[in-house]
């Protein structure tokens, strides 16, 4: 029933926005209440098998760290408390309450994954995630066809986006960011297959046996397929800040993997760029923008979005610095905000709404806790790549563990210019394959 329960939450983020609901002037998702009832159901099963529940809570690699993060976030809201309704304070906490569960996901994941699948499920796990980008790709290529123009839903609260692959998502940003880290995925397990078989070697004829085993078992019409499709579909969402965490793992991989090809894929981009003026246009507008911003006297302008980005961002470091140490209280930013330009719960950054709404002991926690989960990813990795040789499904798993390390520069590197790391539909796919890849056999 739960492993069920974790299939049924993956796949509702196919409905997006779709399944969001409005009550009381807010607005809640399905996995707002499904998460609950799963973590409560898991609760139960542990009983019944006469288990201690905080014993197998502990179990998870991440939970202190995780439980060290929530207090923090629990007590900066409850230090704002004292000068908020009680009204204000309950919507406030409700996010608290989102995010809480959404970390014990990944616990209840870890948890089953450990105790109930093989490896083999593993890998199907990374098969759903990969359905998942597709379809929502392939929803948004029917979007950006019959409903390119989305201004008309400016009224109830999105952004009026015009040409841009949204999919259910109704956002390109954060959506794109889903799409970069699937791409990673799949850049670490054609990478590590690369090292593993050469078929890149100047010497192709002495690696020509290895080429054919490569190419039958791993780089099939379906694996070439969903990359083209998902990078297409990245391409098409016009986001600077998700191609930029797409650029920065795939370079890292290059390098340790395959140059040549990196090469090779750059020329082609840089040859192909000037066929799509749009992309050209959002690359020209970002770097006359960079340079506007930096430059007291520069002739050029920044663009309305990189205007509205930086207000945002002057907004929230001047909250920071009259509420540094404990912050203003978690998910209480639509309280303080003199104006609503361009999000109304978060800033543009989620190491800057984490520093405004938890204080520096909260931002130090927040980086402390994806630092741990990255070394564990690292120390799992080195774990896979050792069994590699006597089981395919390791080799597989040492490649997604690998593609999960590199996109973690991705994210943060994107998380300076939105508040991706706080967005329910990406990072339940961030916590729930960190669940899978940490768990092992006992």
């Amino acid at each position: 029933m739960i492993y069920y329960g974790i299939l049924i939450a993956f796949l509702s983020t196919l409905f997006g926005q779709f399944l969001r609901f409005e009550i009381a002037g807010g607005a809640i998702l399905f996995l707002d209440i499904f998460l609950p009832i799963l973590f409560f159901t898991w609760c139960i099963k542990i009983v019944v098998q006469k288990k201690n529940i905080w014993t197998e809570l502990k179990q998870f690699p991440l939970f202190f760290e995780g439980l060290l993060l929530l207090i923090i976030f629990c007590i900066s809201l409850c230090i704002a408390g004292i000068n908020i309704t009680i009204t204000e304070f309950l919507t406030s906490g409700f996010y608290l309450f989102r995010y809480t569960f959404l970390f014990l996901f990944s616990v209840i994941i870890y948890h089953e994954y450990s105790h109930n699948k093989k490896t083999k499920d593993k890998i199907f796990f990374i098969k759903i995630l990969l359905f998942i980008a597709l379809i929502l790709s392939c929803i948004g290529f029917v979007q950006l066809y019959m409903y390119p123009d989305f201004r008309a839903m400016a009224e109830k609260g999105w952004d009026p986006h015009i040409g841009r692959l949204l999919s259910t998502w109704f956002d390109p940003n954060f959506l794109g960011s889903f799409f970069s880290f699937i791409l990673s995925l799949l850049a670490g397990i054609f990478g590590v297959y690369t090292k593993k078989y050469p078929i890149l070697s100047f010497n192709f004829s002495q690696n020509k046996s290895n080429f054919i085993q490569f190419y039958n078992k791993k780089i099939t019409g379906i694996f070439i397929f969903i990359t083209f499709t998902l990078l297409i579909a990245l391409l098409l969402t016009y986001s600077r800040s998700a191609l930029l965490a797409f650029i920065i793992p795939t370079f890292i991989l290059g390098i340790i993997y395959f140059r040549g090809l990196l090469i090779t894929l750059s020329l082609v981009i840089i040859l192909l760029l000037p066929f799509s003026p749009r992309a050209t246009e959002r690359i020209t507008d970002g770097i006359n923008s960079a340079v506007s911003l930096t430059e007291t006297d520069s002739m050029f302008v920044a663009d309305p979005t990189a205007r509205l980005r930086v207000e945002n961002w002057q907004e929230g470091l001047q909250l920071s610095k009259e509420n540094f140490w404990t912050g203003i209280g978690f998910n209480t930013i639509r309280l303080h905000k003199t104006k609503n330009i361009h999000s109304s719960g978060g800033f543009d950054s989620s190491l800057l709404t984490t520093l405004v709404t938890s204080g520096i002991f909260g931002l130090i926690a927040f980086l402390f806790f994806y630092f741990r989960f990255a070394v564990k990813l690292l120390w799992k990795s080195r774990e896979y790549k050792n069994s590699t040789n006597s089981n395919e499904y390791n080799t597989i798993l040492y490649g997604v563990t690998v593609g999960f390390l590199a996109s973690f520069l991705g994210f943060f590197a994107q998380s300076f210019f939105i508040n991706s790391l706080y967005y329910s539909l990406f990072i339940i796919f961030i916590f729930g394959l960190g669940g899978v890849i940490l768990s092992q056999k006992k």
